[in-house]
This record gives structure tokens, sequence and C-alpha cells, in this order.
């Protein structure tokens, strides 16, 4: 059984101050996401009223019948409904994509509202844009942090085209939670190159550290919370680490949670540069094109309620 310790400290990305190398506080967020993967970004330029809309919308959403959600589930043709007990006895949730969100949104709120309802798309597509923004001036500080002129030589010839998409997700507590927490979403790594979550003021994100503890990271005011994702894993030859994390649930409250996956594009393939592997270091993973792992992730999770048993490392680690 893992240990469970105090909350983490993470250090905070200021995205209101220079980040020119000389500025960078390099050496606090390179060490936190070779160490925990984790960390904060406050003034990140997305409204805070924005979050509040979206957290209305999901209420909307979520507390439609089940017949009525199902119309976007995983026997429909969007599939862009995930109802519980697929991932968790307590957890749904409703994913858009770009990069056209309001297309995307909209396909699925004209099935559960009926058309007439563009302000919700529109409120979508602001999210996803602003979030498409955000995505990549993190991963640009990330490259200033792993070495000089890697944002120029890499920032767009490596990440260029990735996209992204949103996941709306709504943890519903048992009825005995008051007595036992619940974990609302099981240990896993995200199949993404970063994901930037918006948790709301009920918490619940664990992150696991190397030695098995579980380890709180509460929310922040005003702050998104920052993770490093598998691809950004294999990339970086694992120098970056995509750490295990979960959902704990404690209070007879449903929790709100808004998560954006920034993503290469599907056919990349994804092998670390020279540079980034260093001159007498071994590969850790050979080559391997993104889509095969998402679906290889997909095809071993559906019901592993407790913990997923596969990453990046399985499909494509060497043995060094």
């Amino acid at each position: 059984m893992s240990e469970l310790e105090d909350s983490l400290k993470l250090p905070v990305l200021d995205l209101s101050q220079p980040h020119e190398p000389s500025f960078l506080p390099s050496s606090s967020l390179l060490k936190a996401c070779q160490e925990w993967g984790f960390f904060y970004v406050t003034n990140h330029g997305i409204p805070q009223n924005l979050f509040t809309k979206i957290r209305e919308f999901s209420d909307h959403v979520f507390r439609l019948c089940s017949d009525t959600k199902l119309k976007l589930g995983p026997s429909s043709c969007l599939k862009t409904y995930t109802p519980r007990f697929i991932a968790s006895p307590y957890f749904e949730s409703l994913r858009v994509s770009g990069p056209d969100f309001f297309a995307s949104s909209k396909a699925s709120i004209d099935e559960l509202f009926g058309q007439g309802k563009p302000e919700f798309s529109e409120m979508l597509q602001e999210y996803g844009t602003g979030m498409m923004k955000l995505s990549k001036r993190i991963i640009q500080i990330i490259l200033k942090s792993l070495g000089d002129g890697y944002e120029k030589k890499f920032s767009d010839s490596e990440f260029g085209n990735c996209h992204g998409y949103m996941r709306i997700s709504n943890y519903r507590p048992p009825d005995d939670i008051e007595e036992n927490e619940a974990e609302g979403l099981g240990m896993h790594t995200d199949m993404s190159c970063i994901t930037i979550v918006f948790q709301d003021e009920l918490g619940g994100l664990q992150m696991r550290s190397k030695d098995g503890k579980w380890l709180d990271i509460h929310p922040c005011e005003n702050s998104l919370v920052v993770n490093i994702g598998d691809l950004m894993q294999a990339w970086s030859n694992g120098r970056l680490r995509s750490s295990e994390h979960r959902v704990v649930l404690r209070r007879f409250r449903n929790r709100f949670s808004l998560a954006f996956f920034w993503c290469f594009e599907d056919q990349k393939v994804i092998v670390a540069p020279d540079e980034i592997v260093g001159t007498g270091n071994p590969r850790i993973y050979s080559p391997f094109v993104c889509l095969k792992y998402i679906k290889f992730r997909e095809s071993n999770e559906v019901g592993n309620f407790e913990k997923i048993g596969y990453t990046v490392k399985d499909f494509a680690g060497l043995k060094v």
C-alpha cells in the first residue's frame, strides 16, 4: 500500500514575468519537471469568469438523465461522453476536441439540448483557443529550461502541429464518502505532451512520488496545475517525468475539473532529438507513432478502475 504524505509544495511559473534565459527560473522549473512532473502556472491569461461559466455548463450537462447523456456515449456516432463505470464508478466526462472547438462542442450540445445554444459553443471555443496558446507558451519555456537554443530549434519543428482537447469532468461521490474516502479516478499517467488542469475548491488531485508516496496537489487560487505527459517523457528521453496521479474524493459534493490535453499529431513519429539525449547517453525509448500508443493505452484501460497498468515505458521502452 502506498503511503500518504502531506501536500506537495510545487513551484509556480508566473507568466507575467520575463522568461528570457537570463531571467528564467530554470533550475526550479526543470527540477519540478524531472522530480515531480507537476507545477503551477499563474497569470495564464484565461479569465476567471470563463471557468465559472464552464462549470455552470457542466452542471447543466451532467444533471441530464442517463439516456440523454448516452446519446453521446461509447455506442453513439459522436462518442464524446464517457459515462460512469468506464474509467471509474464515480467519474463521467464530456470531451471537446480542437482545432475547431466550436464545431466539436456544437455537435454534442445540439444532441443534448437541441439547436439554439450557440453561447455554449462560443464559450468552449474561447477556452480551447486560449488553452492552445497557453500550452504552446508553456512548452516554449520548458524547452528553454532544457537547454540554450532549444526553444527556437524545436518549438515549431517538433511541436508546431500539436493539437488539443478538453475533458469536462464530474465526480459523483459514493453515499458513504463521509466515512471512507474513495478513488474518483485510479492511478494513471496522461497520454499527452502536457496537461493543464483546473480543479475546483474540493481538490483531490494527488501525484505519486518516486518512492511510492501519494502527495496532495491542492487547488491554488488563480493558478492552474500543469503536468508532463507520456509523450513529453518519451520525446525528452526520460529527462522529464510523466508521473502517476489519481483523484481522491473526500466530501459528499460533486467535484468539477477541467483538463486540457496538448498532444502531438496522430501520425507523428516520436523520437528524442540527439541534442536532448546528450552525448554518451543511451536512448531509452524506441521511435513510435503517437496514435499507435494511444490505441495501445485505450485498449488496455476500459473498466480498469484501480490503476492503469500500462505506460509509455511498457509500449516503447528499451532495455539499457
